[in-house]
């Protein structure tokens, strides 16, 4: 990486890790080989890189084959995961929160044909959105 960022949330899934930064790029790493006994863990390959929004990246989650991300910009990004893990897309904004948006939680069960999302700001909120998920 030429530039310097701050790493302001991560999350790991099947030897993938997703992280967002100051800048507003959420990354994202598959594991490669592991490494010697003696120098300990795993090479991480830089697999993908998207400006996801115009402020920093502070918060993550991920549900099934989605991600989402919240930020200081307010709004909170839904990406679709490619199957082969070498990036995302996304597929939605929501915009609501008056605030930064410093914590995201998703259910784990099937709401609809869609997942609840649980969003908290700095604005003193709490939010419930229900995100539609899309089939193929």
């Amino acid at each position: 990486m030429s530039r310097s960022t701050r790493w302001s949330s991560w999350i790991q899934e099947h030897g993938l890790v997703y992280a967002g930064g100051s800048d507003g790029h959420v990354m994202g790493w598959a594991a490669g080989k592991q490494l010697d006994s003696a120098a300990g863990g795993w090479n991480w390959e830089l697999v993908f890189e998207t400006r996801a929004h115009e402020m920093a990246a502070l918060c993550m989650c991920i549900v099934g084959e989605y991600v989402c991300s919240g930020s200081a910009d307010k709004s909170i990004c839904v990406w679709k995961r490619d199957r082969d893990g070498s990036g995302l897309h996304r597929v939605g904004i929501l915009r609501g929160h008056r605030g930064p948006v410093k914590c995201l939680q998703a259910s784990s069960s099937c709401v609809g044909g869609g997942f609840l999302l649980y969003s908290g700001s700095l604005d003193k909120s709490l939010r419930v959105w229900w995100v539609p998920i899309e089939e193929g």
